[in-house]
Order: C-alpha cells, then structure tokens, then sequence
C-alpha cells in the first residue's frame, strides 16, 4: 500500500516536473525569437510588415497566444536612435509574460 501511494507521488512530481521544462524551453525559444527580431530591427531600423508576420508566426508555433507587440519599433528611425521589440502574452493560454529588447539602429 505504501509502495502505491509513494509510486503515484513520484508520478505527480515527475508530470510537474515536465509541465516546467516544457514552459522554461516556451520561454527560452520566445526569448531567441526576440533577439533574433531586434538584430533585424537594428539592420532596417524598424520592424516591417513582412517581418511582423513571420515573427508572429515563430511566436505561433512556438505555443505563445494572445500576442501583443504594442512598443514594437515600426516606423523606421534614423541611424543611432533606439530600436525595440517588445513581445507579451501567454503561453498555454494561462501564464502571463513579458520580453522587451532593445538596441541601436545600424543601417
């Protein structure tokens, strides 16, 4: 009985366990994905419209929804001035994040 009890506690620990990693890779990934964009921001000076949409779909596939990027450079800045990409929303559908990168325009 108690071998039963103490397999079925490892079995809840292990599923949380898992449950983390998977958000900390989410996190990880949507973390890359924001240097990633603010590298290309540096290069254009701002972020177009093409690369909005692929940057959202990277987000998409990466399991992040209600996507905001209000903050986001997307008119283009002269060379020297402040570039940012700034990403929010959730992953699963229920844990709430922010990432915010900014840099200098170089083109």
């Amino acid at each position: 009985m108690s071998m039963g009890i103490f397999l079925l506690a490892m079995m809840v620990v292990m599923i949380g366990f898992f449950d983390c990693i998977k958000l900390m890779k989410i996190r990880e990934d949507v973390s890359q994905i924001a240097r990633k964009y603010t590298l290309v921001a540096e290069t254009e000076g701002y972020i177009s419209g093409e690369v909005r949409e692929r940057m959202m779909g990277e987000l998409v596939k990466s399991g992040v929804s209600d996507i905001s990027l209000s903050g986001t450079t997307f008119t283009r800045v002269g060379y020297g001035n402040v570039v940012t990409v700034k990403i929010s929303g959730r992953i699963d559908g229920k844990y709430a994040f922010s990432e915010a990168r900014a840099s200098t325009a170089k083109y």
